[in-house]
């Protein structure tokens, strides 16, 4: 287990396997963090989806080791800690954006405006199973691939000028240093020394000793890195040797941090377990809400990452993607900047950033069930993470998934599976667990937008102009009608439940569940917004009206203004109409308003969400202007 080089190769650096625990107990301290982003950088990717950086990239020779944007990693270190790499790639300002603002305002004012905005990043997003997160900002450019700096640690470092990791036409023999600050201001200084050596092998993993696969053109590189705090005379030293793979990353490390024992080796990154038990589910908005409800006054909650060392700062961005929640009550929402699934939680005065992932390329639409989210990519993946944002499994659909994925209640396995439809009218009902297929069945006809999952059926509109009822065991199709093209869907359960379509001709249809037979139809004007089947009634909300019906004979029950959004569920005797000015509760029973709350102007935003989550309501606008009413 050493690197070749053109002269003898040095004594290996990693402790063998079964060494004493005390000896590879992680360091305590701010000292692992050095081990992050300079000692041990397992940044690497899944083998079973190599990619090679394209030749246009910067950072010459050196971008080949870069992993593609997307692209995860799974590896071990040496106290045997499991650790989940996200990789992301991107051009210009964005990539700095993702970074507590300190670090951003240090690199914009290093580099400066012009620079920045045609630099290319690669950052990796890390988290273990110990649910402790970390990110490592690195910069393609004419010095080759150059670390910039570390967060989400007790310390973080902004490296200025930046790391030079491997030169852009890096070669065995070739030696190079770097020196300067870690720390705006030099309250930290680094001095690091490498030298790059053939890649020989072999090189196994910690534990079981199992050889870690090389794919051509891997690099060896040995490194001396100290890090000062020359005021308070403390230093800490980090020896390590690296292998380098193209579109791999750094694929196997093995060194010492101040004569302790690190390192990481890249596993097969095959579907994970959750970490964790179920989470406690949080009290519905719908459940809760009844006659006599009232909502506290709306609140604009700025969106926050609170840092270990940098501190808090605001989270910016586009969300343009419909929200989802959490079955423990926090919102799942998709920034453009950066193309991140964030998870936030709802504070009275903030939302704070519990995790985010970055499944590779643009985010189309997500979804959660149970203690997953599942969010679905412009490259026709889908993706699911674990409650604390560690990347389980990756399935690729035939098309692209424009709706979100839908939870099927669980069966005797205990656990929520996933429906995705695809564009192209592919049904699938996946493991949730991990990520295989149960089935799939074709629609023979594009798939509308719309997928609901109700008792035992999955519900699908094609644009065909027909509504799919389907076995949610065994995605046989159960009925199939031909009623016009499905621009809203909902439906209730049991023997007696109804399905309830707005088409786009101008009708509400509603369907009886178990046959599929039409109870009945009524017309409305406008444009359709949403439809409820709620206690008895059927409310169905277009930008000109609210119009409530009786669930058995389609009779006109009461009529109200329009408004944007319809917010309820089944079992309630209240519903949330979302409008442009202000949020009102309504009884079911009568339009009754039970309460109303406005909602303040300033957002210039093009199109906002609606959501409730737990025992709150949020709108989400989608500059980023995220509002929030709770019940009292």
């Amino acid at each position: 287990m050493t690197i070749g080089a053109p002269e003898p190769s040095p004594e290996p650096l990693l402790a063998p396997p079964g060494a004493d625990d005390a000896v590879r107990a992680r360091t305590p301290g701010w000292v692992p963090w050095v081990v992050t982003p300079l000692v041990v950088l397992m940044l690497g990717a899944a083998l079973d989806a190599v990619d090679l950086v394209a030749p246009e990239v910067s950072g010459g020779a050196a971008a080949r080791f870069v992993p593609p944007d997307g692209q995860r990693s799974v590896a071990t270190d040496a106290a045997g800690i499991q650790i989940v790499t996200e990789h992301t790639r991107s051009i210009g300002i964005e990539g700095i954006f993702a970074a507590p603002s300190t670090i951003a305002a240090s690199v914009l004012g290093s580099l400066g405006e012009t620079e920045v905005r045609e630099a290319q990043w690669w950052r990796a997003s890390t988290v273990n199973d110990r649910g402790e997160r970390g990110a490592d900002l690195f910069r393609l450019s004419s010095d080759g691939v150059t670390q910039v700096a570390s967060w989400g640690g007790p310390i973080g470092f902004v490296f200025e000028p930046a790391i030079v990791l491997l030169p852009p036409e890096v070669q065995p023999g070739d030696t190079w240093s770097s020196v300067g600050s870690a720390l705006p201001g030099g309250v930290l200084v680094y001095t690091a020394e490498f030298s790059a050596l053939r890649a020989d092998g072999p090189f196994t993993d910690f534990d079981e000793g199992r050889e870690i696969p090389l794919t051509g053109g891997c690099i060896g590189v040995e490194s001396t890195v100290r890090i000062e705090d020359v005021d308070a005379g403390l230093s800490t030293t980090l020896d390590e040797s690296t292998v380098w793979c193209p579109g791999r990353g750094a694929v196997w490390s093995s060194g010492t941090i101040d004569d302790r024992p690190a390192g990481r080796a890249e596993l097969r990154p095959g579907a994970l377990a959750p970490l964790g038990g179920p989470s406690t589910a949080a009290a519905s908005f719908g459940a809760l809400l009844d006659p006599s409800s009232r909502l506290l006054p709306g609140r604009t909650l700025p969106i926050t990452i609170t840092d270990p060392f940098f501190g808090p700062s605001d989270v910016t961005g586009q969300y343009p993607v419909a929200p989802a929640a959490t079955a423990d009550g926090r919102l799942v929402v998709v920034n453009d900047r950066g193309d991140d699934v964030q998870v936030l939680t709802l504070g009275r005065a903030q939302a704070r950033l519990a995790w985010f992932g970055h499944p590779g390329g643009t985010v189309v639409a997500v979804g959660t069930a149970g203690d997953l989210v599942v969010a679905t990519t412009a490259r026709r993946q889908v993706v699911a993470y674990d409650a604390t944002g560690r990347r389980l499994w990756n399935w690729a659909a035939d098309e692209l998934v424009l709706a979100a994925p839908v939870a099927v209640p669980a069966g005797d396995s205990g656990v929520d599976d996933i429906v995705v439809a695809a564009r192209s009218g592919t049904v699938t009902r996946v493991d949730a667990r991990t990520g295989t297929p149960r089935w799939s069945q074709s629609l023979g006809a594009d798939a509308r937008a719309e997928v609901v999952v109700v008792d035992d059926l999955v519900l699908v509109a094609d644009e065909r102009e027909r509504l799919t009822a389907l076995d949610a065991a065994s995605g046989a199709v159960v009925w199939r009608d031909e009623l016009g093209l499905v621009v809203e869907l909902a439906a209730a359960g049991g023997a007696s439940g109804l399905v309830v379509a707005m088409l786009e001709s101008g009708e509400i249809v509603a369907l009886e569940r178990v046959s599929g037979d039409e109870r009945w139809s009524t017309g409305y004007t406008g444009l359709a917004r949403g439809v409820l089947v709620v206690d008895d009634v059927v409310v169905a909300l277009t930008d000109e009206a609210v119009v409530a019906v009786e669930a058995g004979s389609g009779e006109v029950r009461w009529r109200g203004a329009g408004g944007e959004s319809l917010v309820g569920e089944s079992t309630s005797s209240v519903v949330t109409i979302v409008r442009a000015a202000d949020v009102e509760l309504r009884a079911t029973a009568d339009g009754a308003v039970i309460d109303a709350q406005p909602i303040d102007a300033g957002s210039i935003s093009a199109s906002r969400s609606v959501l409730a989550v737990g025992a709150t309501l949020v709108v989400l606008e989608s500059d980023g202007v995220l509002r929030r009413w709770e019940l009292r």
